[in-house]
């Protein structure tokens, strides 16, 4: 089967698990790859075709395509002469099945696809499914057009089902949570000592509540002298987390590390006693899907706290493989980190749990035979 995987940057840091998707479908089909954007290339390499597409063809597609935009009240679309392109290198490449990988790209190839008659399958990973695009009607309106059209919609978490508006279309959707690398990710035991290490690794927005975290944690040094957060990610709220770091004296048992290659984050991941993740919807309606750090860190048995928020209950089950709170409870986030900062041995059970977990049901051979039954069912 021929292949055309499209997205609109390969890859993001963010985005790993896009990036195994291609890989594992590479190793059954002829994949092509179609971007506007390739970067890291050198952590996340891939072997299939490349092709790469500029915004617009010159000023004249430019003016032509926004004007269009303004008339159709649509603006999540190919340029006008991006149309002509990516229909011919749909044809030449004998292309069987567009892969959208989020629901922008979706909607971009659609009108192509359908011209065209080629089949197309859409994952949806977090926002794209999330209401801070879906309260807008001309996207909400155009992602039913896809999901309509599409043979195949897989989702990562159960709550896009009702968020996406998908029960009428349970005949095509796939349930597909992401997986994680468990031989790459591998147990990692900590030193022996008093200080107890709360690791946190994500962008510093503001569905990930680190603000929150920062408040909770300056709460548990008031009775703990052993304490230490460390922070990886950057993000819009870093001058927001270093100000009140420095407003409730925490010194040095909190560290804001900014953004580290992967080989540093697992070195810090090792060192963690437990790994801590405070997500929510935020104010504007953006969410997670399933966050990777998280099956990273049960993969390598470290105890997690987070919260009941998308698909994370899917992977945690609240007092058995680790702890969930509500979301935007930072009593609950201080109550459940101090649990674990006082019981070592529920810290070496909890986390034990969690690699059974990814084992059995979110590794990363798991998601791509699944992925690879939904294109073999075409």
């Amino acid at each position: 089967m021929n292949i055309l995987v499209f997205n609109q940057s390969f890859f993001p840091l963010s985005e790993t698990f896009v990036h195994r998707q291609v890989v594992g479908l590479s190793r059954y089909h002829a994949v092509t790859a179609l971007t506007y954007r390739y970067e890291n290339e050198d952590k996340f390499p891939i072997d299939v075709k490349k092709e790469l597409l500029a915004p617009y063809r010159g000023l004249p597609d430019k003016l032509i395509t926004k004007a269009l935009r303004v008339l159709t009240g649509k603006s999540h679309k190919l340029s006008f002469q991006n149309r002509s392109r990516v229909s011919e290198l749909l044809r030449s490449g004998k292309i069987d099945v567009i892969h959208a990988h989020f629901g922008p790209s979706g909607i971009e190839l659609l009108p192509v696809a359908k011209k065209l008659g080629i089949q197309m399958v859409v994952s949806f990973h977090g926002i794209d499914a999330a209401p801070a695009m879906l309260d807008h009607k001309e996207y909400a309106d155009s992602i039913q057009e896809v999901i309509e059209y599409a043979k195949a919609v897989i989702i990562v978490s159960p709550h896009f089902i009702d968020t996406l508006n998908l029960r009428r279309f349970s005949d095509k959707v796939h349930l597909i949570p992401y997986g994680t690398d468990e031989q790459k990710f591998l147990p990692a035991e900590t030193p022996e000592r008093e200080k107890v290490v709360i690791q946190h690794v994500g962008r510093l927005v503001a569905k990930k509540g680190v603000p929150d975290l920062i408040k909770a944690f300056a709460r548990l040094c008031e009775n703990h002298h052993n304490l230490e957060l460390r922070i990886i990610g950057d993000g819009p709220e870093m001058p927001l987390c270093k100000d009140l770091a420095d407003r409730l004296n925490l010194g040095d048992k909190i560290a804001l590390l900014g953004s580290k290659p992967h080989g540093v984050v697992n070195e810090h991941m090792k060192d963690a006693d437990i790994y801590v993740l405070n997500s929510r919807t935020d104010d504007k309606g953006d969410m997670e899907g399933l966050p990777n750090s998280i099956l990273e860190a049960m993969s390598m048995e470290k105890p997690v706290v987070s919260t009941y928020h998308a698909g994370i209950p899917q992977a945690i089950q609240d007092g058995v493989n680790g702890l969930l709170v509500k979301e935007r409870d930072n009593d609950g986030l201080a109550a459940a980190l101090e649990k674990l900062i006082q019981n070592r041995e529920l810290r070496r059970r909890l986390g034990v749990e969690a690699r059974k977990t990814i084992v059995a049901n979110f590794s990363a051979d798991s998601m791509e035979t699944k992925i690879q039954s939904v294109f073999a069912g075409l």
